[in-house]
C-alpha cells in the first residue's frame, strides 16, 4: 500500500482525468453494442461522466489546496489498470469492462469521501460521485444479467 501526502488538487485532477477517460470509453463503446438498450445505456453513461468531469473542474477552481493526509494511492493505481476493450469484443465484454471501470471509480471515490481533512463541499462532491458510480454499477450489472 502506498500512502503519503498528496495535494487535494492532484486528487481532483486525477478524478477529472478518470471521468474524461470514462466518457471517451463509453463514446467508443457505443458502436460496439448490438442492441439499442446497450447503446442507450452507454450513451447515457458518457453524458453522466461529462457532468461529473464538469463538477470536479468547478470544485478544483474554487478550492484552497491542501494536503490530503494518509491517502492510499493504490486505489489510483487500480484505476489505471482497468482493462480496455479488445478488438472483436462482444457487447457483453464491453459491459464487463465498463463494470470494472465503474467499480474501481466507485471504490476510489469512497476512499476519498472518507478523508477527514477535506472541506465539507469537497466531501459532499465525492460522496455524490460515489453514489452515482454505485448507480452505474447497478445499471450495468442489471443489464449484463438480462443479456
Amino acid at each position: 500500500m502506498s500512502t503519503g501526502e498528496m495535494k487535494l488538487s492532484d486528487i481532483l485532477k486525477f478524478s477529472i482525468k478518470i471521468e474524461h477517460e470514462s466518457m471517451l470509453f463509453y463514446q467508443d463503446a457505443v458502436p460496439k453494442a448490438s442492441t439499442d438498450e446497450v447503446k442507450t445505456l452507454l450513451g447515457e453513461l458518457a453524458a453522466e461522466e461529462v457532468k461529473h468531469e464538469s463538477r470536479l473542474a468547478e470544485i478544483l477552481d474554487s478550492i484552497e489546496d491542501g494536503a490530503a493526509e494518509n491517502f492510499d494511492r493504490s486505489s489510483m493505481d487500480k484505476l489505471i489498470q482497468t482493462s480496455e476493450i479488445v478488438p472483436g469484443a462482444s457487447q457483453e465484454d464491453v459491459l464487463k469492462v465498463a463494470l470494472q471501470r465503474e467499480e474501481h471509480t466507485r471504490d476510489f471515490y469512497s476512499q476519498v469521501s472518507t478523508m477527514t481533512n477535506l472541506a465539507a463541499d469537497v466531501v459532499d462532491l465525492f460522496d455524490m460521485l460515489y453514489k452515482q458510480e454505485s448507480g452505474h454499477v447497478t445499471r450495468i450489472s442489471g443489464l449484463l444479467a438480462r443479456l
